[in-house]
């Protein structure tokens, strides 16, 4: 994780984004949601296994960069990190409609 953090960092930095709407979390949101949607068509065509790589490592450094954008230390990251995957390793998993199973946390 710390390579690719201070290479996101390094991307912000030659940029120069600190300070600008690129830190924006409403932006970024609106950048993730774009991506999101390439990967989801990359998917849903049924391209390459490359391409559908390509386009996670997309969301991937968006992700990284909302990171770099809050000022997020690697020990918070880290931090949150283990606290939510501890959540999720003591939750159930339940099949749902369509026969696919989800791990979530069910109310009901």
């Amino acid at each position: 994780m710390k390579d690719f953090y201070e290479a996101i960092k390094k991307f912000h930095d030659k940029f120069e984004m600190k300070g600008t709407n690129n830190e924006d979390m409403n932006f970024r949101l609106n950048l993730l949601i774009e991506e999101l949607g390439e990967l989801a068509q990359a998917v849903t065509k049924g391209k390459s296994r490359e391409e559908v790589m390509e386009e996670n490592i997309d969301l991937l450094n968006l992700v990284i960069g909302n990171f770099v954008s809050m000022g997020a230390s690697l020990e918070e990251i880290d931090s949150a990190f283990w606290k939510k995957y501890d959540k999720i390793m003591n939750r159930k998993k339940k099949k749902i409609e369509g026969g696919n199973y989800r791990v979530s946390d069910f109310k009901n």
